[in-house]
């Protein structure tokens, strides 16, 4: 659609010209282009806030908290604080964060 509005902008520029002159002829399309570039400029802008937006989101859906056995104690921490050793307590329905070796599990199936 904007290289159809663009096309049509550079046509009533030149038609213009030739038939009114340059002092009028020029307005139709220049004002064609000034909307193109109204256009352009809030869908960029507009495009630009939702992917700030989406990458805020996806943020957040990665920082997971999980519960880790460390140093005896059951605590809750960030998978971005896992450290070697670690031991962690997966629960029904998780997505496991990290490699591992399963120590002690029921039914347990992967996909």
């Amino acid at each position: 659609m904007l290289r159809i509005l663009c096309a049509a902008a550079a046509i009533s520029l030149v038609l213009g010209i030739l038939t009114e002159g340059l002092a009028e002829g020029w307005m139709e399309g220049a004002s064609i282009l000034i909307a193109v570039v109204i256009i352009v400029t809030v869908t960029s802008g507009n495009n630009y806030i939702k992917e700030q937006q989406f990458q805020k989101l996806n943020a957040m859906a990665t920082a997971k908290d999980v519960h880790v056995y460390r140093g005896g104690d059951l605590i809750k921490m960030s998978v971005y604080e896992l450290l070697v050793g670690d031991i962690v307590q997966i629960s029904t329905g998780e997505i496991f964060s990290v490699d591992g070796i399963l120590i002690e599990g029921n039914d347990i199936s992967v996909d």
